[in-house]
């Protein structure tokens, strides 16, 4: 008798359902969406760090450089300091703090370009992409630079053309000035309409 009963009332795992799913998916999206807090930083070095912060740390040899294993490779970071303006009209002068990381993320080639975006898109919201304008200068060596944004800016990923003509890929993350700065007319928003 209870077997009958199984059958007529099976157990139905709340995890495996279509709703469930879908609240999720809807969670997700609008989490994102509405919930995108300003980037602090990346890893272990967090923006408005000093020199000597940042040195103690065990990735970084000076506090300029660092390396760490990103993609299964040892990787590069450059950092860029500048002064702390929220402090203005202090007596004592304050040390330069941490704006931006750049990761120099090896040569450039379609495909590791192409991973770049997934592993980028995967963390963060693309907010500026090429335009065809930006992509033909670049193509017509008027430009040396192409730049997608992430976080409103925040997360740049560049192609770099260098001087003999290879080119490179960078990450850079910066601190919401910085950001603001990307954030020009020079690159155009993704458009949140269909």
């Amino acid at each position: 008798m209870a077997t009958h009963r199984m059958k007529q009332y099976p157990f139905v795992n709340p995890l495996n359902s279509f709703w469930f799913h879908l609240l999720c998916i809807i969670f997700v999206f609008s989490f994102s969406t509405y919930a995108a807090e300003p980037l602090d930083g990346f890893r272990d070095l967090k923006f408005g760090m000093t020199q000597q912060e940042v040195k103690a740390l065990k990735n970084c040899s000076t506090s300029h450089e660092c390396l760490y294993e990103l993609s299964n490779k040892i990787r590069y970071l450059q950092l860029a300091y500048g002064k702390d303006t929220t402090t203005a009209g202090s007596d004592s002068p304050e040390p330069p703090r941490l704006e931006k990381v750049t990761i120099d993320m090896g040569q450039y080639s379609d495909d590791w370009y192409q991973q770049l975006q997934i592993i980028l898109g995967n963390s963060y919201r693309l907010t500026h992409d090429f335009t065809d304008e930006t992509m033909n200068a670049f193509l017509a060596k008027k430009s040396e630079e192409l730049e997608a944004g992430y976080e409103d800016g925040q997360v740049v990923l560049k192609i770099v053309r260098r001087q003999f003509g290879n080119m490179i890929l960078k990450v850079v993350y910066q601190n919401t000035t910085f950001a603001a700065e990307f954030n020009r007319p020079t690159h155009t928003p993704l458009s949140t309409t269909p």
